[in-house]
């Protein structure tokens, strides 16, 4: 990175252009082209992904070819990566290390609880009860019952009393019954067929230098679409939607190994995801379950990445 900062101050100053120049040409900020002169790429930690396009438009400013430094830049990043990797692997043992001398420490305590006699609870003594029985309570139930019988036969007897011997069921008119006219054609019920949802479908339809495109097809506005993301190695992360950095979940900064991140984001028409990696080897990706076949040349790839998915428009 020192090389490329110093040849980049060396075409400026050939072509007699102040720093603040370059800065209105490029839409960089001072300090971004100071740090970028003066080799720190520590100062674009969290830009990494971005650190390619910042050169690009630095050497448009300078005429000056972008492929002479392309290999420097990758090397440059590569080395960066791979040591901020080391030191966040060194970080996360001993992390582990000390979770494992507490968790000895809970063990021996415990074992230790176990070993202590316990007290022993003095036992109760049952009480049998004695149910006594409530004469007054039964004699009323009694009185009650003698009551209802009473008014069942009293209304079995009214009702005999009210029938008519003479009375004919078969004098009652005949029920007429519809018959069918075969003359009169009849419509078939009209059955509404179900209309089968198409299932989601996710197909690469671009792939650049460093970037995979893919396309999202069958879905519907406001459908949920949830981009899981598995982490094979430390790596810094950002997400835009829309060119615009997605805030929730926090999208800057570096995602620990092993560390399962979810995405989700509103179906829109022509909706834009891009997924920026700062280390992209053996990461792997998920669309509402389906995993995203991720090019061999970007999946073994021990440096930056970016990932675009767009939401088809109907």
């Amino acid at each position: 990175m020192d090389k490329i900062g110093s040849l980049l101050k060396q075409k400026r100053l050939e072509k007699g252009l102040t720093i603040e120049a370059v800065s209105e040409k490029t839409r960089l900020t001072i300090k971004h082209l100071k740090a970028i002169e003066e080799g720190d790429i520590s100062y674009f930690r969290d830009d990494l992904s971005y650190l390619r396009f910042f050169l690009k438009a630095y050497c448009n400013a300078l005429d000056l070819d972008f492929d002479e430094i392309k290999v420097e830049l990758q090397d440059s990043i590569e080395d960066y990566t791979t040591s901020f990797t080391k030191e966040a692997l060194k970080e996360h043992a001993q992390i582990e290390r000390g979770i494992a001398k507490t968790n000895e420490k809970m063990r021996k305590a415990e074992a230790e609880e176990i070993k202590k006699p316990k007290k022993q609870k003095p036992k109760k003594k049952k009480v049998k009860k004695h149910h006594k029985i409530d004469v007054s309570l039964v004699s009323f139930l009694a009185i009650i019952v003698v009551i209802v019988i009473g008014l069942i036969f009293a209304f079995v007897m009214w009702f005999q009393g009210n029938q008519t011997p003479d009375e004919d069921v078969n004098t009652r008119p005949p029920v007429a019954v519809a018959t069918k006219d075969a003359s009169v054609p009849v419509d078939p019920p009209v059955i509404d067929e179900p209309i089968e949802k198409k299932e989601m479908s996710i197909s690469k339809t671009k792939e650049e230098d460093g970037k995979a495109i893919y396309q999202i097809e069958n879905v519907e506005a406001g459908e949920e679409i949830d981009i899981e993301v598995t982490f094979a190695s430390d790596s810094s992360f950002r997400v835009l939607v829309n060119d615009k950095e997605l805030n929730n979940p926090p999208s800057r900064g570096v995602q620990s190994r092993k560390t399962v991140l979810h995405i989700r984001e509103k179906a829109e028409a022509d909706k834009k995801i891009l997924l920026a990696f700062g280390f992209m080897l053996n990461n792997s990706i998920k669309v509402n379950g389906k995993s995203i076949e991720i090019p061999e040349v970007l999946s073994s790839k021990q440096g930056t990445a970016l990932i675009e998915f767009n939401v088809k428009g109907e």
